[in-house]
């Protein structure tokens, strides 16, 4: 029997529309593929600067995909194949601390995270309980259950997704757990994980630079979601 997967707490967004201007002329709206094509073929020049509607002015290079084409990063990202092929083992890990390990280091290598931590309640249990916490940061979390207190845990039970920047309250809350990690939290996100509409577990991503791929993030929830719905079933 196939596994339902829970909905995504990701709500869909219409792709991005950018203008560009090189200081005279402003041209725009114009879609990320077409932003993309102009900067590949030397119709965009790199002192460029873009933004979205209502947005402030940045670089080139601060568009995830332009940085990702500039650097060729895009040619030693794992492809869809080769995750699925590495996920395919998770589903029959019976271990909670294994299980807890695999996803956490499979969502790292999907979202490009430098940092990663991983709270799980387990069957009988009342509490998120740190199970794994990866990347260059102290573990002196792991092992420790979260208080109900924690804005990141009132977030998860609402279904609500955390990420930034930009940055809020709950969004400083998740950078001050990876404050110590060695290339600072430029970029945080927070997936809440969800169970026959239990909240199991939270996924905490960290990583200096610009903000995570919204997709690259849905990636990772459909891969913990899928292990966490095995081993409840």
């Amino acid at each position: 029997m196939q596994l339902q997967l829970p909905k995504s707490v990701f709500k869909v967004q219409p792709p991005p529309l950018w203008y560009v201007t090189n200081g005279d002329l402003t041209v725009g709206p114009v879609v990320t593929g077409l932003l993309l094509r102009g900067v590949e073929y030397g119709r965009v020049p790199d002192f460029c600067h873009v933004r979205t509607y209502r947005g402030d002015w940045r670089t080139l290079n601060s568009v995830r995909e332009i940085s990702a084409l500039n650097s060729k990063a895009f040619a030693k990202a794992p492809s869809s194949e080769q995750l699925a092929e590495w996920g395919r083992p998770v589903e029959r890990i019976k271990d909670e601390m294994e299980l807890a390990h695999t996803v956490t280091w499979l969502s790292m290598v999907t979202t490009g995270a430098e940092s990663a931590m991983f709270h799980y309640r387990g069957r009988g249990a009342r509490s998120l309980i740190t199970r794994s916490v990866l990347g260059p940061i102290s573990n002196e979390r792991l092992g420790y259950a979260l208080p109900e207190s924690d804005l990141l845990l009132i977030a998860a039970r609402f279904g609500r997704p955390v990420f930034g920047p930009p940055y809020g309250p709950t969004e400083d809350a998740l950078a001050m757990r990876f404050a110590g990690s060695k290339g600072g939290a430029g970029a945080v996100a927070m997936i809440p994980l969800f169970v026959e509409k239990e909240l199991t577990a939270m996924l905490e991503l960290s990583r200096p630079g610009h903000a995570f791929r919204r997709t690259d993030l849905q990636r990772a929830e459909r891969i913990v979601q899928r292990a966490l719905r095995q081993r409840h079933n």
